[in-house]
């Protein structure tokens, strides 16, 4: 596992450890800068800029790191671990046995929360999540498996998402808006969220900040749903925020 490292913004602020026992996404997610410039998935570009070695084949390549499933459990002190973030664990691409062998790993490690992250909806459906899992979907990017997205796509998406969250039983089901990139704030209506991740979006070192009635219009929104909101370090919002959902498991 990584620990990440809120002091420079330049881990993941909402976890304090990744795992990921599958590593690789055939998703190819893209993101239209307002400059008109492409952003690429972050961990698409650590992995073929940074960490090529470990990703010999290729960010598309499925990896089964089995070697690293019982890592959790040598951790002793409750943490919240993002469970995904190299790969897409709900991805069509990976095994059922594969996402149970996870699983099991966070039903025996019951003192850490599990963070979960998907752009496969549906695929949530199939499984069984213990209560420390948070079960969470991403913002549409504007380009999916090669193929841009329109507005209508991206509304289907967010609406299909929310429909089987809405349908998963788990007990913290989230969003990551990360970027926000255009006004979602109308799909968000009975979202029954009970946790949002909103940020910037990002191209390299330079970050595009959202339109303020985009942030506004999302904290209207799943504030009167009484969702916690939980800020990104690349967002410039006053006042700011960063909750979180009452913890399920209990430190040990």
């Amino acid at each position: 596992m990584n620990k990440q490292q809120k002091a420079n913004s330049r881990g993941i602020e909402w976890c304090n450890y990744t795992w990921n026992p599958v590593r690789g996404c055939q998703h190819g997610c893209r993101w239209i800068m307002p400059d008109s410039t492409f952003a690429e998935c972050y961990a698409e570009t650590i992995a073929e800029r940074v960490a090529q070695k470990v990703y010999e084949h290729g960010f598309e390549h499925h990896y089964w790191n089995p070697q690293v499933l019982n890592e959790p459990l040598k951790l002793k002190t409750s943490a919240r671990i993002f469970l995904d973030s190299m790969s897409d664990l709900m991805g069509h691409w990976v095994s059922s046995e594969e996402i149970e062998q996870v699983l099991e790993i966070c039903r025996q490690a019951d003192w850490h929360t599990f963070q979960l992250l998907t752009k496969n909806a549906p695929r949530l459906l199939e499984f069984d999540f213990p209560p420390n899992v948070w079960v969470g979907v991403s913002a549409p990017p504007s380009i999916m498996f090669g193929r841009p997205l329109s507005f209508l796509q991206q509304k289907r998406m967010v609406q299909r998402q929310l429909d089987v969250l809405n349908n998963v039983d788990v007990a913290v089901r989230w969003m990551s808006i990360e970027p926000l990139s255009f006004d979602i704030a109308p799909l968000l209506e009975n979202s029954n969220l009970q946790w949002a991740v909103i940020g910037a979006a990002t191209n390299g070192v330079k970050t595009y900040q959202p339109e303020p009635h985009w942030v506004q219009n999302v904290l209207d929104v799943l504030d009167a749903q009484g969702t916690l909101i939980f800020f990104k370090g690349n967002l410039k919002w006053q006042p700011w925020r960063e909750a979180f959902p009452e913890a399920v498991p209990t430190a040990v």
